[in-house]
């Protein structure tokens, strides 16, 4: 991959924005010179197995859609200024190691519509799902349905009633 002088890139450090889209891919390359990159599209490519630990840590908006991922555990852990992922469209199975691939990321956005609840269960730090606010009562409803029998203890300690 070479970086085209005449736009007006002369530098590794001028990248922050690349686009690498219908390239036929079948890995993520070794981007790790573009130090200021913050927007990167791997989007319709081949990509199966994702290895994105040559990826700044940096990154804000990532574009996997329409690949072949077959899972992403492991790969985005350490992209913990990610705000964007796109992932549909892909063979990714397995919600939970997806969930857990993600628990790291603070400011990351949903646009995708399902999974709501055990998104905001998974994630306990999201702030922003389905281009909503996460609201406190959608919290205590999540925590209710995927902690039943904390939630249970809570509310007989809570009315003080007693839990048999």
């Amino acid at each position: 991959m070479e970086v085209n002088k005449k736009h007006g890139i002369r530098r590794d450090i001028d990248v922050c924005q690349l686009s690498l889209v219908k390239k036929k891919l079948t890995s993520v390359p070794d981007l790790s010179r573009f130090h200021f990159l913050r927007k990167l599209w791997l989007n319709n490519n081949k990509i199966r197995e994702l290895s994105c630990r040559s990826l700044n840590c940096c990154l804000t908006e990532l574009h996997l859609e329409n690949n072949s991922i077959k899972s992403v555990s492991g790969a985005l852990n350490h992209l913990t200024c990610l705000r964007l992922l796109f992932l549909h469209n892909n063979q990714i199975r397995g919600l939970e190691h997806t969930m857990h691939e993600l628990r790291r990321m603070q400011r990351l956005h949903s646009h995708e519509p399902g999974f709501h609840h055990h998104v905001i269960h998974c994630l306990p730090s999201i702030q922003v799902l389905d281009r909503k606010e996460v609201k406190p009562a959608e919290r205590r409803r999540s925590f209710q349905i995927y902690n039943q029998d904390c939630h249970r203890v809570l509310q007989s300690v809570a009315f003080g009633r007693r839990v048999s």
